[in-house]
């Protein structure tokens, strides 16, 4: 039903609390766990109890996990923004770092942005697959110029596809570029990534190629009618943190003086019901620590709600 979009949440209603009240999580094999997990997540429908008792079965059988399970389990918490126990999570890195010779880049990349949105662990615990990034880049690096090839920074935005890193695709490099600001900025811990593939995930970061939806363009027309807010800039760049701001405005404050806000305009992507889903907490929590002006969030349902009194 998720993988193709059956987004029916009575039917995963039912199935959470027919799965607790028969306590059968204990026969699901690592495949049905993970599997089951990534539906939830990807439909965005949380069953807290379900999650609770999972998160215990995974611990116990974590050693039947295979790399593609460890990552679609701690994606699903981090997706739906669902506070999982650090002593778990410390958990499932420790088993994780114990086998990562065996998980493929994008799945390690994976697991360290989830562990950023959750923020919930000892920084220092996510040194080994940091460092087993940066390993594997440079290892590509190097065999690159044994080879006699040449990286050319002059490809534009197809540029990855010629990189000596050529097989992580543009989203896990943003992710990566995310939980580099994770670790580097929110915690201040020196970065182990290369300063090449720290710019290489920055400037992919940068290109995301995001298109104002019609929500913010009549928030915005709103805001141009407001005495003392001037629009400085839709699409803004954050310079501090290489997100694109949604609205970028300027309000005056006394005769000689204003501030400059940021302003964000989530619409149903953004929320799990009425939650913000883990990608938006994330940007939230680092754009407030990180980009050195407040933040402004104007939910959808809060802005319809408003709609009625729009000529007030």
């Amino acid at each position: 039903y998720a993988k193709v979009g059956h987004e029916d949440q009575e039917l995963f209603d039912q199935i959470s609390q027919c799965v607790i009240k028969k306590k059968t999580l204990d026969k699901f094999d690592s495949q049905d766990l993970a599997n089951m997990m990534w539906a939830y997540a990807t439909i965005g429908f949380v069953a807290p109890e379900m999650f609770d008792a999972v998160s215990h079965v995974v611990i116990k059988k974590f050693d039947r996990f295979n790399s593609q399970e460890i990552a679609n389990t701690i994606w699903a918490y981090a997706t739906v923004y669902y506070n999982i126990e650090p002593w778990l999570l410390d958990a499932i890195l420790w088993n994780t770092i114990q086998r990562i010779e065996t998980l493929e880049t994008e799945q390690i990349i994976n697991i360290v942005w989830s562990v950023a949105i959750l923020n919930c662990i000892d920084i220092n615990s996510t040194i080994p697959l940091f460092a087993e990034i940066s390993k594997r880049y440079q290892r590509k690096e190097q065999k690159q110029h044994q080879e006699g090839s040449r990286y050319d920074n002059d490809e534009g935005e197809n540029s990855f596809s010629s990189s000596s890193f050529n097989a992580i695709s543009k989203q896990a490099l943003s992710q990566l570029h995310q939980a580099s600001l994770w670790s580097s900025d929110e915690h201040k811990k020196e970065s182990l990534l290369p300063a090449e593939l720290r710019k290489e995930c920055l400037v992919n970061f940068g290109n995301s190629g995001h298109v104002g939806s019609k929500l913010q363009q009549n928030v915005v027309q709103i805001l141009q009618t407001l005495d003392g807010v001037t629009i400085i800039e839709e699409e803004s760049h954050c310079v501090w943190t290489g997100y694109s701001i949604d609205v970028l405005i300027r309000i005056k404050e006394g005769n000689s003086s204003s501030k400059d806000i940021a302003v964000e305009i989530d619409g149903p992507c953004h929320f799990i019901g009425y939650s913000p889903n883990g990608a938006t907490m994330l940007k939230r929590r680092q754009l407030c620590t990180l980009g050195k002006i407040p933040l402004i969030s104007i939910p959808y349902w809060e802005w319809d709600e408003l709609g009625s009194f729009g000529d007030d």
